[in-house]
């Protein structure tokens, strides 16, 4: 695959992105058109337009991770950016990543550098609220225009400085036992002059929605866990960068074991081993077929180590694959097996994308147009009874259509007793939804931590603090398992609520949108894994206490509340619409009963008015037939764009058993 076939797949995807915009966008006035507003409109309009925002604001992001001097920045290069015929970041030997770098497109300013310095590590904001704030970065536009004001402001990520071991300690960059390569006599030592990069730059991949995530080495990942913790698992692919000359090494080992292989949720979404710098192993001496086996032998090697399958392995030359893109030269461009992993990244990353998108940006929509659809299904079959029954009035004696009108009237007297039934159950979920909501209550979260934290600054050991780690994560573990019971129980009160209306009333089955608590408790078991890791690791037992402390709350606890925040604003949200595609079938079957009763009396009165009815309800059944066209036009263009076949899209996957992680 050249380079522009990969280009044609992003360019393909973002075309398919805006078709499910414009659909969502449109989705609204339509509503509002044919008069399919409710009393929960103003909810339904804040989902479309979070909706909108979402997919405005999605990104498709691949991040790179590497040990120092594997080639990674090299890969970056030679992907995404040979067809400017020249390293656009700085990859040449001695200049490595010291800082973690995003590169993307900002179309609401022009392009930058922006750098935060690393002392703001001092401080406890996560790094995502600095993104917030651009005055604690260093902007440094970029002259499109000028190479040599490009490449110097692009070197700044490379950049370090020197401070006492003291001020590197008390910013989490140095221990004596982690990095004794770096004493020195002065006690001085070298340390990133950069915490965090933002690059944006009018890149064609980058314009179309794609973002690079380029990582520095197991130092910053280790001191850094936002990046293990938030960026990469928010990444579509994790490409692990190994150097052919050396294997897998101990340090490359800790990387995998540390802040790579944890991810279960990634196993879905692209881990790949990519063993760079080939053309190490091309001896002249040797045939290709020799070499070819040597490749492959350390694939096995590579594959064995870190337990993951052979298939999810890329050799490949970085380096001769950009030479070859710039050169024009395709032999040598074949021989990189560059265009192999590239292949993988549009075909696997790229379907997985559509994936996440279709099940999880697009299912409010997709659901409301399926109630959109059951309501108006309602109304062509209530139309369709109701020419019926008149059009078998022809003829019929005016006792015949009294008795009719006294029986509508029963019906409608029985039916208003269920409506307030429908009242009372309304009442009665309601105090459901306050026992789910209280199980999710922030307030009750945040005193937990308070105390827990509280016990961890007050504890003398490291094996105490360690202790205290472990029971505040039991205990949240305990707060979701009650989450799930309570929502199952408000999700059977629901199904009851519905199956009675559905049963008594003949209404055409609508499926209520129901909360699933368990992708949030995925999320928290997840991190649990993560913080077990975390809590066990040698960089804890040797970090001091008050900065471990930190990192701790300020990352991983700070994410498990966030998981709480975020299942109950969607909580909440259900709660308060859940019943609102019922609610609108009880009013459109009132509605119809008031009419089909006022058509009897017409009649009854005058036998012209007969034909005038079955006219109008003619118009009624024509016009709901066209809405609900253009209703399943709307939801074929949100669920028909497919993700790749499994055939096609290869799934590497960890091949070691999980062993359970020890309470201890």
């Amino acid at each position: 695959m050249a380079e522009t076939e990969f280009k044609d797949k992003i360019e393909a995807f973002e075309k398919w992105r805006s078709d499910i915009y414009r659909t969502v966008e449109n989705l609204g006035p339509w509503l509002k058109k044919h008069h399919m507003e409710t009393e929960q409109s103003e909810q339904s309009e804040q989902k479309i337009k979070r909706t909108l925002e979402a997919l405005a604001s999605d990104r498709l992001s691949i991040a790179f991770v590497a040990e120092f001097s594997r080639g990674k920045t090299e890969l970056i290069n030679s992907i995404f950016f040979a067809d400017y015929g020249k390293r656009l970041l700085p990859s040449s030997a001695g200049r490595t990543t010291m800082c973690p770098t995003e590169l993307f497109f900002d179309d609401n300013k022009k392009s930058y550098v922006r750098l935060l310095p690393i002392e703001t590590r001092f401080r406890d904001t996560p790094l995502n609220a600095y993104k917030q704030d651009e005055r604690y970065w260093v902007n440094i536009p970029l002259e499109l225009d000028s190479p040599e004001q490009m490449e110097s402001a692009f070197s700044e990520i490379v950049q370090t400085k020197k401070v006492s071991v003291e001020e590197a300690g008390r910013l989490g960059l140095y221990t004596d036992e982690l990095h004794p390569h770096q004493q020195s006599p002065e006690g001085r030592v070298e340390i990133p002059k950069w915490r965090h990069a933002l690059i944006s730059y009018p890149h064609p991949l980058l314009k179309n929605g794609l973002t690079i995530l380029d990582t520095p080495g197991l130092n910053a990942l280790g001191s850094e866990p936002e990046l293990t913790l938030n960026l990469l698992p928010q990444a579509q692919a994790v490409l692990f960068v190994l150097s052919a000359d050396t294997g897998v090494t101990r340090t490359d080992l800790e990387m995998w074991q540390h802040h790579i292989k944890g991810f279960q949720a990634s196993r879905q979404r692209g881990l790949v081993v990519v063993l760079n710098k080939i053309d190490t192993l091309w001896d002249e001496l040797n045939d290709n077929h020799d070499i070819k086996e040597e490749i492959d032998n350390q694939c096995q090697t590579t594959s064995k180590i870190l337990g993951i399958r052979s298939d999810a392995i890329f050799p490949v030359s970085a380096q001769k694959g950009l030479l070859a893109k710039i050169r024009k030269d395709d032999a040598l461009l074949q021989r990189s097996a560059l265009l192999k992993l590239e292949d993988y990244l549009a075909r696997n990353i790229l379907g997985e994308k559509q994936r996440i998108i279709i099940d999880t940006v697009t299912s409010d929509i997709s659901l409301m147009i399926d109630q959109a659809r059951g309501i108006i299904g309602a109304r062509l079959a209530n139309a369709k009874k109701q020419m019926d029954e008149l059009e078998g009035l022809g003829g019929k004696s005016k006792e015949v259509i009294i008795h009719m009108m006294d029986t509508s009237r029963a019906e409608q007297a029985q039916y208003m007793k269920n409506v307030d039934e429908f009242q009372s159950s309304k009442r009665k979920l309601a105090k459901q939804a306050a026992v789910l909501l209280n199980a999710l209550d922030i307030e009750r979260l945040d005193r937990m931590i308070a105390q827990a934290q509280k016990e961890m600054s007050g504890s003398w050991t490291t094996a105490g603090l360690k202790k205290v780690m472990r029971v505040l994560f039991f205990d949240i573990r305990e707060k979701m398992q009650i989450v799930v019971d309570q929502s199952e129980e408000t999700r059977r009160l629901i199904r009851a609520i519905y199956q009675k209306f559905q049963r008594e009333h003949e209404f055409p089955p609508i499926q209520p949108k129901m909360f699933s608590v368990m992708k949030y408790r995925v999320d928290l078991e997840l991190l649990h894994q993560e913080a077990e890791i975390f809590r066990k690791s040698t960089l804890t037992t040797m970090t001091e206490q008050t900065f471990l402390i930190k990192k701790f709350v300020s990352t991983i606890v700070d994410r498990a509340r966030n998981i709480f925040i975020q299942a109950h604003s969607e909580a909440d949200t259900w709660l308060n619409s859940t019943l609102e595609p019922l609610a609108h079938q009880v009013r459109d079957h009132k509605l119809m009963m008031e009419k089909r009763l006022s058509s009897l009396k017409k009649i009854h009165q005058s036998e012209s008015m007969l034909q005038s009815r079955v006219n109008e309800l003619q118009e009624q059944y024509t016009l709901s037939a066209r809405q609900l066209t253009t209703l399943r036009n709307m939801h074929q263009t949100l669920s028909s764009s497919r993700p790749l076949t499994e055939e096609e899209r290869p799934k590497p996957a960890l091949v070691l058993n999980k062993k359970k992680v020890s309470s201890g």
